[in-house]
C-alpha cells in the first residue's frame, strides 16, 4: 500500500505497474487503485494524484456512506419500492419454479411447496433480482431524461449492487448506479443520475458542480434528504 499526503490529508492507494499505455485511477468501496505503464516514474504518479486529489478524496468520503438493506427476507417484512412501503408476502403454490409479483403495496413471492426449507435464501434471491430488473428500467429512463436536459451523456451506464455509494462516475466517462436506489422515489433516482452526469463535466464537488446540479434540478436537496433518511 502506497500513500501520499495532500493538503494535510493522506491518500492511500495500491499501485500496479502493467503493460499498458495510459495511467488510470479508480475508486471502489473507498479503496484507491492506480494503474500505470511499467516505466512510469514515482514523480509522475504523485503529480497525477495531486491533480486528482479533490476528486479522489471526495469520492472516498462519498463511498463511505453505507447503503442499508432489509435485515430479513421473510413474510411480513416491509420493503420500499419507488419510495413507497410494500409488504413482502411469501406464499406456497403448486408451481414448478419461484415467481414474483408486484401488486400495489405488496411484493408477492410465490414458491413451490418443496422450497420451504430454503425459504429465506430463495426469497432474498428473488427480491434482489426484482430490484435489479426494476432498477435497470428506471435508471435507463432517468439517465436518458437527465442526459437530454444537460446535453451530456456517459459512454456507458451500469446498474450494480454497490456496497457504499449511490453511484459513481469514472474518468473514462462510465457511470454506475446502485440498484437499491430503486427503493426511493423517481425524483431521487433522477437526482442520483443527474449527480453522476454532472460529474462528467466536474469531477469533484466544487461550487461549479453544485451550481450545475441546481440548474437542472432546483429542488435537488429534497431528493438528497430522502436518500439520507435511511
Amino acid at each position: 500500500m502506497e500513500s501520499l499526503k495532500v493538503n494535510q490529508k493522506v491518500i492511500e492507494y495500491t499501485l500496479e505497474r502493467k503493460k499498458i499505455k495510459n495511467c488510470y485511477i479508480s475508486i471502489k468501496d473507498g479503496q484507491v487503485r492506480v494503474r500505470v505503464p511499467l516505466r512510469t516514474s514515482q514523480e509522475k504518479i504523485e503529480e497525477m494524484l495531486r491533480k486528482r486529489a479533490d476528486w479522489i478524496l471526495e469520492n472516498i468520503e462519498k463511498q463511505g456512506q453505507k447503503v442499508r438493506l432489509p435485515e430479513n427476507y421473510v413474510d411480513g417484512e416491509i420493503l420500499r419500492i419507488l419510495g413507497k412501503d410494500a409488504i413482502l408476502k411469501v406464499v406456497y403454490e403448486k408451481a414448478k419454479k419461484p415467481k414474483i409479483k408486484w401488486r400495489f403495496h405488496k411484493l408477492i413471492v410465490i414458491l413451490p411447496m418443496e422450497n420451504q426449507e430454503k425459504e429465506e435464501q430463495i426469497v432474498k434471491k428473488m427480491v434482489n433480482q426484482f430490484y435489479q430488473e426494476l432498477a435497470e428500467k428506471e435508471v435507463e429512463k432517468a439517465i436518458r431524461k437527465m442526459s437530454m436536459k444537460v446535453g451530456i451523456a456517459p459512454n456507458q451506464v451500469k446498474v450494480k449492487n454497490l456496497k457504499s455509494t449511490w453511484g459513481n462516475c469514472s474518468i473514462t466517462r462510465n457511470i454506475s448506479i446502485n440498484r437499491n436506489v430503486v427503493r426511493y422515489s423517481r425524483r431521487a433516482i433522477e437526482y442520483v443520475c443527474l449527480h453522476e452526469i454532472c460529474h462528467l463535466q466536474n469531477m469533484n464537488h466544487s461550487k461549479s458542480f453544485w451550481h450545475m446540479v441546481e440548474e437542472y434540478m432546483p429542488n435537488y436537496k429534497e431528493a438528497e434528504e430522502e436518500l439520507e433518511k435511511d
